[in-house]
């Protein structure tokens, strides 16, 4: 895993780092709904192939605002570990795509994260986390009882295809030690990552978002009231979706999805771990799941964001 390599480079990020949670008398900002301002957030997710273990990592910082928030989800086990936090300042550099290195680090709360080329061109990226989780699913900041380490490298990135502006996916390969308390595992295989920059609001409308994949395919989309698109890739040939329409969140969830060349596609994804958020005063919903579409057996997530105001099959 070029462990040696990995903690050298991402040594500095973590300089002065003395704990796993965020230093209370740090001073930090806050993100308040609808504002506009600079945004940006790096995601890796990784789930092994009986999904009983995994990362779901995400970053977001708001430069402008001082503000940083750090999502860290572990499947371990088959058992949920979380750690979120808002409290959490933010350096004022911008993290813009061109640039050829991007730092989403938090060193307050214990978290290195570095986009290594730029998100045209990406090489790696790579993720060092020591916190402490909840073993729960329930949406609420603040360290737990459980200590958690990472050191994850995500490579031999593919970059998505028919993504909005400001957006980049990619599918590789993730090589990650997972250390929950005190019981070490090796994981490596098929994964996740994306970027998003912006300067728009986030949060501001409902959606559903999914982003499954295996060694050979990966579709990404978003069910919107303004968007109902995204990209499907099957054997090495990418195709736009046009449209994406889930049914209701539950245990079980149909789904169809519309490709530009006019193929209906239909696709069913099975949850195997949930996880909420909080954000602006309620909750974000995660889901693990398995899925098959077309009989392309699949996992990843399918995940909710006010589904009570969103429009369903």
């Amino acid at each position: 895993m070029r462990d040696m390599n990995r903690r050298t480079l991402l040594g500095a990020a973590l300089a002065g780092w003395a704990s796993g949670t965020a230093r209370a008398d740090e001073p930090y900002g806050t993100v308040t709904q609808g504002v506009e301002t600079w945004s940006e957030s790096l995601m890796l997710i990784y789930f092994d192939r009986d999904v009983r273990n995994g990362i779901s990592v995400r970053v977001s910082r708001y430069p402008d605002l001082n503000a940083t928030w750090i999502w860290c989800h572990v499947l371990f086990e088959g058992q949920i570990y979380a750690y979120t936090e808002r409290r959490v300042s933010c350096s004022a550099q911008r993290n813009l795509p061109e640039l050829i290195r991007g730092d989403y680090s938090a060193p307050s709360a214990g978290v290195a994260f570095l986009r290594k080329g730029s998100a045209l061109n990406l090489a790696a990226i790579e993720l060092s986390a020591t916190v402490q989780a909840r073993q729960s699913s329930e949406g609420r900041d603040g360290p737990g009882e459980t200590p958690i380490s990472i050191e994850a490298a995500f490579i031999r990135p593919r970059l998505k295809d028919n993504l909005p502006s400001g957006r980049s996916e990619w599918t590789g390969w993730a090589d990650i030690a997972l250390n929950v308390d005190g019981k070490r595992i090796q994981l490596s295989g098929a994964a996740k990552a994306h970027e998003q920059v912006q300067t728009a609001p986030r949060f501001d409308a409902p959606f559903t978002y999914a982003m499954l994949w295996n060694d050979e395919t990966s579709f990404i989309a978003t069910a919107a009231a303004r968007r109902r698109s995204g990209d499907f890739e099957a054997d090495g040939i990418s195709t736009a979706v046009t449209d994406f329409r889930p049914t209701a969140p539950g245990r079980e969830r149909l789904f169809d999805l519309r490709l530009e060349n006019g193929r209906v596609l239909t696709g069913r994804a099975s949850r195997v771990a949930a996880y909420d958020v909080p954000i602006f005063g309620r909750m974000w919903n995660g889901a693990i799941v398995r899925a098959v579409i077309e009989g392309r057996s699949m996992l990843g997530m399918l995940n909710d964001w006010r589904p009570e105001d969103n429009t369903f099959l």
